[in-house]
């Protein structure tokens, strides 16, 4: 199993365009092959216990809206087809007028996979 995590940031007052980008996105995941699992989450505050940003830097984060999202992927062959979809390319479109940082993906092997009940 693969994990992807594709990480960008938009401008305050922007997210709502990001966020119908992300839900035409998410129409087509729903329907790709060898997706096991998606997540999308948006950013709502910085916590000052867990950052190392302080102060002007700390500002200057929270001026950008984070998003994140997650997938998880039965092989890599398969994730590589869907990121070179037209649903891709249209989200893509549609954010590049809106970024601020991103898009960029890391990619993850799971060594361990644990649910909690």
């Amino acid at each position: 199993m693969f994990v992807g995590q594709t990480l960008f940031s938009v401008l305050k007052g922007t997210e709502h365009r990001a966020e119908a980008a992300l839900l035409e996105l998410d129409r087509a995941m729903i329907e790709a092959t060898g997706l096991r699992s998606h997540r999308m989450l948006r950013s709502f505050g910085m916590s000052p216990i867990g950052s190392a940003l302080h102060d002007e830097a700390r500002e200057a984060e929270l001026g950008a809206v984070h998003f994140v999202v997650q997938t998880e992927w039965d092989s890599l062959d398969l994730h590589d087809d869907f990121y070179r979809s037209d649903a891709i390319s249209r989200a893509y479109e549609v954010l590049s007028s809106i970024l601020v940082g991103g898009p960029y993906e890391v990619l993850y092997e799971a060594l361990e996979d644990r649910v909690a009940v």
